[in-house]
Order: C-alpha cells, then structure tokens, then sequence
C-alpha cells in the first residue's frame, strides 16, 4: 500500500502491527503539508505507483486536509483499489469500531454493542457438546491420574478451589488435586509463603512450593489437572473460551466498570491468557488481555483461541 499522511502519523503506519507481521507492505509514503496538500508533482508520483508498481491500496494514516482526501479518494475508485484510514490509537485500541452513519459526516460508534443472541447461544452450544466429548474421551485418563494422586498422598483426588463467575457468583472450580491434603491450611498457616503467592499472582512457583507433589508437577505440566473443569463448563460456571477464572482477591486489579466489565462473560477453561503465555504474564498486563478479549468478543475469536489452544497441546 501507498501512505499519505504527516509525519507522525506516517512513522505510526510504519510501525502498525498489520505492517509488522508482514501481511501488508509500505511501498511508498508521502507526507502531505495539511494547509496545502498535495503538489502535481506529488499527486503524478502517488498515481505511479498503482500503474507501474502494482500497489494495490491506498492508506491515510491521519488528517491530510479536505483537498487530498477528496483527491485520495477519486484515485482508489479510479484504480479499482480500496482506501483505509487509519484511525488514531487512543481512539480504537481497546475498541471495535463500526459506521454507524455512512456519508460525507461519518459516525463510529467504538463500544457498547449488544452482544448477538444467536452467537451467544452458539457459544453456549459449543460448550456443551464440548464439554460432553471431552468429558468421554479422558474419563479413562482421569481415572488412572486419580489412582496415582491416591498412591501418593491421602485426600480425595478432586480439589474444589472458590472462584468467581459470571455476574460475580462464586463456585467451586474443579481440578485433580496437585499438592497434598493439608496446603490450603498450610498456605494460611504459612505468612511467607502466602506473601509470595500474592505477589507471584496468586501461585508459587513449582520448584519452590512444598505443597505440591510429585505427580501434581506432571499434571501441571501436561495440563491435565484442569481437565475436571469440562464437567464445570457442562453445568455453566465456566466456558470453554473466557477470561481465567480468578480467586476473590484477583478482583483488586479489577475496580469500578473493568471489574462489571470482566465479569459480563463466564470464565474459560482456556482463553486469550492461556495462548498469549499465561506463565510469563502478569499483572497489570494480565488484566488488559482479560479485558480486551472481553470487549472484542467475536464467536470467531473463540474458534481461533480453541484450534491454538489445540496446537500448544500438541506441541508439548
């Protein structure tokens, strides 16, 4: 594509992360003086590069005055090619934007969409007929993972954590159990090893943690010790796309409207945190991923997250 716009506007489209990742080429830019727009010589240079180079859009990276827009405009209809505006980043980087008045006097409308019945309840179907599918395939795995827990510590298998659902209804988040009977009370008891566990986002590390045993670290690492939490995705505490189901206290990184905001959707069994580095990621950066699926979310974006989730498994 070919990019008018001024200065810093240009150095922003250079940098845009559509640009980044190589599905779209700057062939040329031209920085364009608002008052005066563009020159002859400059509007003969632009129109070259759609006849003789084959650029095939053509990209207003900010203000360029009334005359060239118009001008803009008559060369992409001229040439058959589309023309994208770039709109600026305090304005769209945590919002959908949509016209919802077309016309010489445009109006987006950025946020505050009503999120389609019909795309909720095919979400809500995908969940089920996931969580029955996935519940029949690793019954058997889940049977012999809770033998070897038993064989090596006492307690039931299955652990019931308190997290926080949709609407703020807390319930208990089903996992195998990874550490030994007793580390709730321990982690209580334990004012140091409490302190680092808040301030590691509500974990310790596994080499550090005298909780967990032996055959939790496995699970952990392969995942399998979440698998319980289909049977919460069946019942409806959980989806199987959504922000991390958090404890209580996670909430204080949540205040006013981000918090209603987080808890308009169910938690998910996996989401955006999980395929994004969910170990590496901390707050605050945790919470704007939370947040952005939130305010973005499309049944596609839900598919996507599914089939990377998929690929990070089999890739282990």
């Amino acid at each position: 594509m070919v990019v008018l716009g001024q200065g810093a506007d240009i150095h922003r489209a250079l940098t845009h992360p559509a640009v980044e990742s190589g599905r779209f080429a700057i062939v040329d830019a031209f920085d364009i003086d608002v008052e005066q727009g563009l020159n002859d010589a400059n509007r003969r240079s632009v129109e070259q590069q759609f006849e003789t180079f084959a650029a095939d859009a053509l990209l207003l990276a900010g203000p360029v005055g009334p005359s060239a827009a118009t001008w803009a405009t008559d060369v992409a209809m001229a040439h058959g090619i589309p023309l994208w505006a770039l709109m600026p980043t305090e304005l769209t980087e945590a919002s959908d934007p949509r016209v919802v008045w077309p016309g010489s006097q445009p109006l987006l409308q950025l946020a505050g969409y009503e999120k389609s019945r019909l795309a909720l309840t095919a979400k809500r179907a995908m969940d089920v007929l996931g969580a029955l599918v996935g519940i029949a395939l690793f019954a058997p795995v889940m049977l012999i993972c809770a033998l070897l827990i038993r064989a090596e510590s006492k307690g039931w298998p299955l652990f019931r954590h308190t997290r926080v659902t949709k609407g703020g209804r807390r319930f208990g988040c089903l996992k195998l159990r990874t550490m030994y009977d007793d580390a709730e009370q321990h982690l209580e008891e334990n004012e140091a090893l409490y302190d680092e566990y808040v301030r590691n986002n509500y974990k310790i590390p596994e080499e550090r943690d005298p909780r967990v045993t032996r055959v939790g670290r496995w699970l952990r690492r392969t995942s399998l010790d979440e698998v319980p939490q289909l049977w919460n995705v069946l019942v409806g505490d959980m989806s199987l796309v959504g922000p991390r189901p958090l404890v209580p206290a996670e909430f204080e990184h949540y205040a006013g409207a981000r918090k209603r905001l987080l808890l308009s959707m169910r938690p998910g069994l996996t989401g955006a945190w999980a395929v994004s580095g969910r170990h590496g990621v901390s707050y605050p950066e945790r919470a704007e991923i939370e947040l952005s699926y939130v305010r973005t979310w499309r049944l596609q974006s839900d598919i996507l997250v599914v089939l990377r989730t998929f690929r990070a498994i089999l890739s282990y």
